[in-house]
């Protein structure tokens, strides 16, 4: 499930849902658990009067979680409610730093007191960070009302779009002629739960699904929920071979090349490889510092998997050994879709930091740290609702089709019926430089 922007879902991407179980276990054991550990005591020292203990737990945390939008907002509120405008200062151009946008307004007379050239200075970057960048054209409009529509991928050969569809448990197809009237291409009789991420791979004709039983899945009465990998004959529809593996939550994005798949799990840390259609999923990588795992993307012989959470995962292909990629000042916190370029650029959508953009990342020498980051969009009008967000992308033939409007804060799993205020879903096309 994707995570919608406001304070509380910034500060429940510290925590998993396994964590917050645990959250009273007295041995944190990952950067996870430790940063989790400081949150709390930096909120218990804060609620004390201690501001010295709340900022410096904070700023251990923020080694552990760079860039992440809740403890540098949680530096703002020790600075002001210690009255320390140097502090207060510092977190701000941290954010404005970081490519994060928000309204300075609470320590507006604290800083302004302190300095008003340099908080107007500030708040004038926080605001352009937010502001319109990049462009790009509408590819397809769809009024599907009840539908919450995730993934894209793009059949460069026949130049048709494939949409999945989250409560409608299909996988929908747009042809070139008619780009607004979506066909059903797969659906829930081919045994699809709720559907993610999606691929057309040119190499095997097929078209890739994740599919996974969610708390936005429709079962019927009686029907159990799962997790597979989908693969669909791209000329007839028909299914070609479903794969699971023991121990799989939740399917949902991946990245093809050549025949062979790379799927992350997002309800488990784990990453799994089929290396052909006649294979079997197997676990490629297994580690307990995996918060929640969503887009992949294969660059230069080694895999770059999205942390919701954390950032971005190197999974080394030789020796499957794991690395936190280092960012640079963009934060790299709320990352959804991640995918290659032709280019050997990481080209990643950012949904839980605002502002919501599409970066493209390119990686020092040896793939380890961000060299630095390209704004490729922001601020389209159709990305700008307050009840939709972009998310996943897929790039070919030097351009990319992106979702930019998926409805996920109308659909929070609770059951209620939100369609009416569902706007059509929208598909970006935009030239990737």
């Amino acid at each position: 499930m994707r995570k919608t922007l406001c304070l509380a879902a910034m500060i429940a991407l510290l925590l998993s849902p396994a964590q917050a179980q645990n959250a009273d276990d007295a041995t944190p054991r990952t950067p996870q658990d430790l940063a989790m550990a400081m949150f709390d005591a930096a909120g218990s020292a804060l609620s004390s009067g201690d501001h010295e203990t709340a900022r410096r737990m904070l700023e251990a945390a923020l080694d552990l979680k760079p860039g992440h939008p809740a403890i540098l907002q949680g530096l703002l509120t020790i600075a002001v409610r210690a009255g320390n405008a140097d502090d207060g200062f510092a977190a701000l151009e941290r954010m404005a730093d970081a490519g994060i946008s928000i309204d300075p307004a609470r320590a507006a007379d604290l800083l302004s007191r302190a300095d008003a050239d340099r908080f107007a200075a500030v708040s004038g970057r926080l605001t352009a960070n937010a502001a319109p960048a990049g462009r790009a054209e509408v590819a397809a409009r769809v009024n599907s009302p009840g539908a919450l529509i995730e993934g894209v991928a793009m059949d460069i050969e026949t130049d048709r779009l494939f949409l999945s569809s989250v409560t409608g448990r299909e996988i929908l197809m747009l042809e070139p002629f008619d780009r607004d009237t979506p066909v059903v291409f797969a659906d829930r009789e081919d045994g699809l739960w709720s559907v993610f991420g999606l691929a057309v791979d040119d190499r095997s004709r097929m078209v890739w699904a994740g599919s996974a039983a969610t708390d936005q899945t429709p079962l019927e009465a009686g029907e159990t929920g799962g997790t597979a990998l989908f693969a669909f004959d791209l000329v007839t529809g028909d299914l070609y071979r479903r794969y699971t593996i023991d121990g799989a939550v939740q399917i949902a994005d991946f990245t093809v090349r050549d025949g062979v798949v790379y799927a992350s799990d997002s309800g488990a840390p784990r990453v799994y490889v089929l290396d052909s259609l006649s294979g079997q999923l197997q676990v490629l990588a297994e580690d307990p510092r995996f918060v929640s795992l969503q887009g992949v993307a294969l660059v230069r012989g080694a895999l770059y998997v999205a942390d919701y959470a954390m950032g971005i995962w190197r999974i080394d292909l030789g020796d499957h050994s794991v690395s936190l990629v280092r960012p640079g000042n963009e934060s790299l916190i709320g990352l959804d879709g991640l995918r290659q370029t032709r280019d050997g650029r990481l080209l990643a959508v950012r949904n839980g930091t605002r502002p919501h953009q599409v970066m493209a990342i390119d990686l020092d020498r040896e793939g380890l740290a961000v060299a630095s980051v390209e704004v490729l969009l922001r601020g389209h009008p159709a990305m700008a609702s307050d009840r939709g967000e972009p998310t996943l992308i897929d790039p070919a033939d030097g351009r990319a089709w992106l979702i930019a409007n998926a409805a996920w804060p109308l659909f929070p799993g609770d059951g209620e019926d939100r369609s009416a205020d569902i706007e059509p879903v929208v598909v970006l096309e935009l030239d990737l430089p």
